[in-house]
């Protein structure tokens, strides 16, 4: 967190029912603070890394148990660099286990408000999706720009990161709530 000065604070463990022994390289908070995303490859899950929640708990004032998203978004291969959007619905994240063009493929997920499941994961396609990695797709709250990690050609390196500019009709930007 930033200080009233601009400065930041001391990193503070967020605790270990999210930082565990294994494997957890990225996350994503919701807009209210009280949600947390991330990837983990720790024992029960589906596969290698998979997708899990965890819930602020403001009693304990501490993050609640690592709950698996479960096989509608894990698979036996690798989900990873997560992206929760400030809608409260949308998931993002990168997959090779569902229905790819190759290599990770960004993909897409839409909560029911109602019964809180999570729609069939939509690979977001051509030209965003490639035959190689596409990972740690981020949009901001007014939709209108992404920006992810790509393996192109004609790029500097192994990976850069890319800007999207969608086109259409604009939109409002979410906004936190005072």
């Amino acid at each position: 967190r930033e200080n009233a000065d601009g400065t930041w604070q001391a990193p503070v463990s967020i605790g270990a029912t999210i930082n565990t022994k294994y494997h957890e390289s990225s996350a994503s908070l919701s807009f209210d603070e009280k949600t947390l995303f991330f990837e983990s490859d720790q024992p029960g899950g589906f596969g290698q890394h998979d997708l899990y929640v965890s819930y602020w708990d403001e009693e304990k004032k501490t993050w609640g148990p690592a709950i698996n998203l479960g096989p509608t978004i894990n698979t036996e291969f690798e989900e990873k660099g997560v992206f929760f959007h400030p809608d409260n619905k949308t998931l993002y994240f990168s997959s090779n286990g569902h229905n790819t063009m190759g290599g990770l493929d960004i993909f897409k997920t839409v909560r029911d408000p109602e019964t809180g499941e999570w729609s069939k994961p939509e690979n977001i396609g051509y030209p965003i999706n490639t035959p190689d990695d596409d990972i740690y797709f981020v949009v901001t709250g007014d939709e209108r720009y992404a920006y992810y990690s790509s393996y192109r050609e004609d790029g500097f390196g192994e990976k850069d990161i890319y800007k999207i500019t969608f086109l259409g009709d604009k939109k409002d930007p979410l906004l936190a709530e005072a």
